[in-house]
């Protein structure tokens, strides 16, 4: 299967509204189209991220009775997250095929315009939930037939936002982070960008993938060590995303917008490489909608993690 654009990141909520303004707030995306989905059991709004290369982010929340979004919050606590990852195929039919020959079994959309699974080895117990469509397809953007196009917003709030320039790349936790990484190059063509050595950290080692047709970049994360905390996230979570991370122009107007809408940071780093600095930091979870966010600023392009990585050393 090959994967030429990747659409969107899918998030799910219990409320629409106050995700969305959260998202437009803080975060500075603007909405650009709002529904109510009878059809797919859920309300939803799309939002522009800065300096995207065509992403976008999806809020979904549930609609009306039966709702898939509300079996899959209750099935999760009731907590908010990441939902899925959008994307975009050549020819879905042949995707569906080749997903079901590697014994993974998609669902569909109600009027067949989509499919849903998770591209990890099945062996591993479910991960990453991806929805794919279709060329020509406008279904995951919420205005499929049946679908009320509620517009946008009216008011994206007042006070600074994080300055959010790229949408730079999605982490998924594994136990063995070649073995998923060959996995993903074999299934959809992820190209192998550059991994971290063994030891470079006490209880971690990653690998980073570009998502073929895409600016995105996909990051695996392994545990190593005694008690780190990737085993402990998978323990509780299994092969799902770990976090999302956006690139930011200016590091202290981030820092002073989280202090304006009185949200916190933690797990600051900051250093430089080659003579130019950078700097990392995360948001938690329960202020973002549920979904963990580490956000990082460059003063020169490839500074931050990858000019100091050692090639690949598989094939």
């Amino acid at each position: 299967m090959r994967i030429y654009r990747i659409d969107h990141i899918g998030q799910v909520a219990p409320n629409l509204e106050p995700q969305v303004a959260l998202l437009e707030r803080l975060f500075g995306f603007t909405r650009v189209r709002s529904w109510d989905s009878p059809a797919e059991g859920c309300r939803g709004a799309r939002l522009a991220v800065p300096g995207s290369w065509g992403q976008a982010w999806e809020v979904l929340a549930p609609s009306g009775d039966d709702s898939p979004v509300q079996a899959y919050l209750d099935d999760h606590g009731g907590r908010a997250g990441l939902h899925h990852v959008g994307a975009e195929v050549p020819d879905l039919d042949a995707v569906r095929a080749e997903l079901e020959g590697r014994g993974i079994k998609p669902s569909s959309s109600a009027d067949g315009g989509w499919i849903e699974a998770s591209l990890s080895p099945p062996e591993h117990g479910p991960g990453v939930l991806f929805r794919l469509r279709g060329p020509g397809g406008s279904g995951l953007c919420g205005d499929e037939p049946g679908a009320a196009v509620l517009g946008g917003a009216a008011d994206a709030g007042t006070g600074p936002s994080l300055g959010i320039v790229a949408l730079d790349h999605v982490c998924q936790a594994f136990p063995d982070r070649d073995e998923l990484a060959r996995w993903y190059a074999d299934l959809a063509g992820f190209a192998h960008v550059w991994r971290t050595p063994d030891d470079e950290h006490p209880d971690m080692a990653d690998l980073v993938m570009n998502i073929p047709g895409s600016a995105i970049c996909w990051e695996i994360i392994m545990p190593r060590g005694e008690d780190s905390f990737i085993e402990r996230f998978w323990d509780r979570n299994g092969a799902a995303a770990h976090h999302v991370t956006f690139e930011v122009a200016d590091w202290d107007r981030a820092m002073a917008a989280c202090a304006h809408h009185e949200t916190p940071t933690f797990g600051e780093n900051e250093g430089s490489t080659d003579g130019a600095a950078w700097r990392d930091a995360f948001i938690h979870p329960k202020h973002t909608g549920g979904v963990l966010v580490q956000l990082f600023w460059e003063e020169r392009p490839g500074v931050w993690v990858r000019s100091d990585k050692i090639p690949p050393t598989w094939t």
